[in-house]
């Protein structure tokens, strides 16, 4: 917390500086601020912020990738696949490991990428189904959700 704050404290010094304060030369200080705080992070006491916030924008940056490659893979199903060949389905992700917030996350991920949709949580909480519109391979959509989704989560929350 105290790093968030000597960040803070670091954008809004570098946007009084500048000759028009804004939004942007706000940005920009939290920019230079963090890069500073990245760079001096061996030798501060507390480095959590610095690792969980570049993983955080590193999750937002996978999550972008995979919604639109689920786009794709969306736009590729519907106009190329007939309908015959198209195994739409449930499957059933292990979430037993991840915490409230995290299963929250994780499914609103989820159903935010076109093509998988967050269905239930099971009554003990380890288990989260989905509706998959090719789930033709189970395996395969829960490999994706935990390579794509679930690790980089877990990056930053933890």
């Amino acid at each position: 917390m105290k790093l968030f704050l000597l960040n803070l404290v670091l954008a809004l010094v570098w946007m009084f500086l500048q000759p028009r304060p804004g939004v942007v030369p706000f940005l920009t200080g939290y920019a230079l601020g963090f890069a500073l705080l990245w760079l001096f992070r061996p030798v501060l006491p507390d480095a959590a912020y610095v690792r969980r916030t570049a993983a955080f924008v590193r999750f937002v940056l996978v999550f972008l990738r995979e919604f639109l490659a689920a786009n794709l893979q969306l736009l590729r199903i519907v106009l190329c696949t007939p309908r015959a060949r198209l195994r739409p389905g449930f499957v059933a992700c292990d979430v037993s490991g991840l915490r409230p917030h995290e299963i929250l996350l994780l499914s609103h991920c989820i159903t935010l990428t076109p093509g998988t949709t967050s269905v239930d949580l099971s009554a003990d909480g380890r288990t989260l189904m989905l509706h998959a519109l090719d789930a033709a391979d189970p395996a395969a959509v829960r490999r994706g959700i935990d390579a794509g989704l679930r690790a980089p989560l877990l990056a930053f929350t933890r």
